[in-house]
């Protein structure tokens, strides 16, 4: 299926989707960051989410708000985001701090976003969407596309090969992408308390605990990915196996909330 296609067959199950749901559960977005300029690209594409109104906890990782970031959590809480910002030290692990902002958060669902990703305007609403549609612990999207920061490129991924297969139950979900009923997140002990692995240890937990995972389609978000992470190290050339289009940059389309 061509890009194209897929936006429109997607836009369809998006209909499907709303023209069944009376009623959205309330959500808190959780998000850990220790890189002030990602948080700033990371507050406008939640100002720009078509959800109407949802709970922001942000952990902060050893450094403080800037002006500029402090004016777009005025400009969230003028649109009902309520917006909860927490502290922590450079000694703080990443568990730790998920983990406690998770906790004092107050949605039925809790979505984690990463700071170094691309979510597009729909991404949330899409997330609760599925959620209520499939009656799932955790849903989150298949790993379709990648931006490659050292080449500039955006690659989509064939759909029929490992993690970035969709539709179907699974036991992983790009970890950007997660949603969770929050009583499984709490019977899963949240994000446990490590450096890294974060995401693994909630999905094992609520697996364990016969909890379901959807995974659904990754159009709407863009994984980044730079030489080295501040969660652990990678090489790119597993992203560039079985790639089926791409575009130099981040890849411009009002999917990704990234049209010119």
């Amino acid at each position: 299926m061509k890009f194209e296609e897929e936006v429109v067959a997607f836009a369809q199950v998006r209909a499907n989707h709303r023209a069944s749901v009376k009623k959205y559960p309330t959500l808190s977005v959780v998000l850990a960051t220790s890189r002030p300029k990602d948080l700033t690209v990371i507050l406008n594409q939640l100002l720009n989410q078509t959800l109407k109104s949802y709970e922001l906890l942000i952990g902060l990782h050893n450094f403080a708000l800037t002006s500029q970031q402090k004016t777009l959590i005025l400009k969230l809480r003028k649109r009902k985001v309520l917006v909860i910002v927490q502290s922590f030290s450079a000694s703080a692990t990443l568990g730790k701090i998920l983990t406690q902002i998770s906790k004092s958060s107050t949605g039925q669902y809790l979505a984690k976003i990463d700071d170094d990703d691309v979510y597009g305007p729909e991404h949330l609403k899409d997330l609760l969407d599925t959620a209520i549609v499939k009656k799932a612990d955790v849903v989150g999207k298949a790993m379709n596309y990648v931006y490659l920061q050292a080449l500039d490129l955006t690659v989509r991924r064939d759909p029929s090969t490992e993690v970035s297969t969709y539709n179907h139950w699974s036991d992983w979900v790009c970890g950007g992408t997660i949603l969770v009923r929050r009583e499984s997140a709490q019977a899963a002990g949240w994000f446990g308390e490590g450096k890294s692995a974060v995401d693994n240890f909630l999905l094992t937990g609520v697996k364990k605990n016969g909890g379901k995972i959807w995974r659904m389609p990754g159009l709407g978000y863009i994984y980044k990915r730079s030489l080295i992470s501040h969660t652990y190290a990678t090489n790119y050339s597993k992203y560039l196996r079985e790639i089926n289009d791409q575009r130099v940059g981040i890849w411009a389309h009002p999917e990704f909330g990234t049209a010119q």
